[in-house]
């Protein structure tokens, strides 16, 4: 290449902050593609509810699967709402109204419940001993895993897609197809604050400190919004992008958003703009596994992990 086309390459990339780019690491963690699945915080391990081979549990580090989860013995539950406890010891899987508590390091289940509906979402706390359950009758269930019942019951007018817990389990966050997203004390039992967006809101997302909150309305608007002072930090149109997960940095300076197509979108959270843009790789080029949406995603301030629909685990840097 020529010298000058070098350096032109070269500045246009810089003029653009940062070109888009693949993964560093890509392995598959199921064979066609995934119902459901989260990272643990450190992004060294994740659970999935795969499409044929039911649930598991996996060593990222490794890249080796360590438990197969399901229901029902002999055979392969359709898990559609996992999580991971903060500090790694605890993962939940959820099966129509049936929760499931087990340990990471044994692989044992420890505890099971019935809910009062389908569970749609589901967070855990640090230590794995509270829940909160988005179910589809609109209600969010804050749970005690020890007692086995519910400590605080919440309503929405519409099914609850996506729930939240802050690091410290004291501030939740529930998002609903009634176009509503809502903030609750935990420790009093209260809704601190509802917002209402243009359309169903099914992504959303809480710093580690309980201060901000994403959230995106279905082709519409998506916010940064700092609920400490209830204030809008930042409110961008996205009439194309369809954001499908969404994570902080555990510093908190950036959030990480993962798109329906594959693109993982990293924005500066005091300017709102975009600094780093990545493509995440698909399975196969066409076909049924082709799929590539972010179903989770874990901004760990110098890289960002990645589930995709397709089974794959991937990491940006």
């Amino acid at each position: 290449m020529h010298l000058f086309t070098k350096i032109t390459y070269l500045l246009l990339c810089f003029s653009i902050v940062a070109c888009s780019e693949g993964p560093t690491v890509v392995f598959p963690l199921a064979k066609q593609g995934l119902l459901s699945g989260a990272i643990s915080q450190d992004a060294s391990s994740a659970l999935i509810g795969s499409i044929h081979h039911g649930g598991s549990y996996w060593d990222l580090q490794k890249k080796e699967r360590l438990f197969n989860w399901n229901h029902e013995s002999g055979k392969m539950s359709s898990i559609r709402a996992t999580a991971i406890s903060k500090d790694g010891s605890k993962a939940l899987t959820a099966v129509e109204d049936n929760l499931v508590l087990w340990s990471t390091t044994t692989g044992k289940y420890e505890q099971f419940w019935q809910a009062d509906d389908r569970i749609l979402s589901i967070a855990v706390n640090a230590s794995g001993n509270r829940a909160l359950m988005g179910l589809r009758n609109g209600t969010v269930s804050y749970f005690d895993l020890d007692r086995g019942m519910a400590i605080n019951n919440f309503k929405h007018f519409a099914e609850v897609r996506k729930v939240a817990l802050s690091k410290d389990g004291k501030i939740g966050i529930s998002a609903s197809d009634d176009k509503t997203v809502k903030v609750f004390d935990l420790n009093k039992g209260s809704e601190i604050h509802t917002k209402s967006m243009s359309n169903q809101i099914k992504t959303i997302a809480i710093s580690d400190s309980g201060t901000l909150v994403f959230a995106t309305a279905q082709r519409e608007d998506s916010i940064i919004w700092d609920i400490s002072a209830d204030k809008i930090i930042h409110n961008k149109h996205n009439r194309v992008t369809n954001y499908t997960s969404a994570d902080f940095s555990d510093n908190e300076r950036t959030l990480s958003l993962g798109t329906f197509t594959g693109a993982i979108i990293r924005l500066d959270v005091k300017t709102g703009e975009q600094v780093n843009k990545w493509q995440a790789k698909p399975r196969q080029a066409y076909g049924s596994a082709a799929s590539k949406s972010i179903i989770d995603i874990v901004d760990n301030d110098k890289t960002v992990s990645a589930l995709t629909s397709d089974g794959m685990f991937e990491v940006f840097e």
